[in-house]
């Protein structure tokens, strides 16, 4: 049924959106077929030796899997939209001609959309400051800093690279005490050990504490646990 659901989007881009361009017929098989695959990327990733949370496929291709598949997401969105003013203006009396060229622009704005999106989901995330005011703190705890590393999700996604920046950021803010809130990982340790091994650097006077998340019990939690 989950699968399911992500297919809906894929064949209204199918119907609505490539049917009716004026492209050779093999031409929109062949496109039809990518768009379907794209919108299976989830199913696919249970077959990998990770599973749907930890696939074990190269970096690059799961970047771009999760490209196609919002991009398919988004030109389904946009083609509902295109296809409600057509249908306002149909029902007001002045029906609109929805060119190619609306569909082909609607395209890119999605592909755009997509690879922003990816873009932003990937990258290191910016630190976030929060202040807790408390009433009669001890002086010794005033300006006190704690910084919060929480669902990193360590994968080939988030690897070992991604990790050494997102490390090397975390130091540099020189937090009195680190706490890493759990979902540190996905994948067992075998398949993971050379990506967490840049948490082995975080450096805090107070120390740096951690607790699991409910990832870290799909993949030997006790196992992790030790390791980590």
């Amino acid at each position: 049924m989950f699968h399911l659901i992500f297919s809906i989007p894929s064949w209204y881009v199918i119907v609505r959106f490539l049917i009716p361009l004026a492209m050779p017929l093999a031409l929109k098989i062949v496109l039809s077929a990518l768009v379907l695959l794209a919108s299976q990327y989830l199913l696919i990733s249970r077959f990998t030796a990770g599973g749907i949370f930890s696939p074990e496929m190269p970096r690059a291709l799961i970047i771009l899997c999760n490209w196609a598949f919002g991009a398919v997401l988004f030109l389904a969105l946009l083609q509902m939209l295109i296809d409600a003013v057509a249908l306002m203006s149909f029902l007001f009396r002045h029906p609109l001609e929805i060119t190619p060229m609306v569909r082909y622009l609607a395209a890119l704005l999605a592909m755009a959309l997509a690879a922003v999106g990816v873009q932003q989901a990937i990258r290191v995330p910016p630190v976030k400051e929060v202040t807790i005011r408390i009433d009669h703190l001890p002086r010794e705890f005033e300006g006190y800093q704690l910084l919060q590393l929480t669902d990193l999700h360590i994968t080939r996604l988030f690897n070992a690279a991604w990790a050494t920046q997102m490390v090397n950021k975390a130091v540099a803010l020189n937090a009195d005490l680190i706490v890493i809130t759990g979902d540190v990982i996905d994948g067992t340790v075998q398949n993971r050990i050379k990506d967490v091994e840049p948490l082995g650097n975080l450096r805090a006077p107070d120390g740096v504490y951690a607790i699991t998340g409910n990832h870290e019990y799909f993949f030997e939690q006790q196992r992790w646990t030790e390791h980590l």
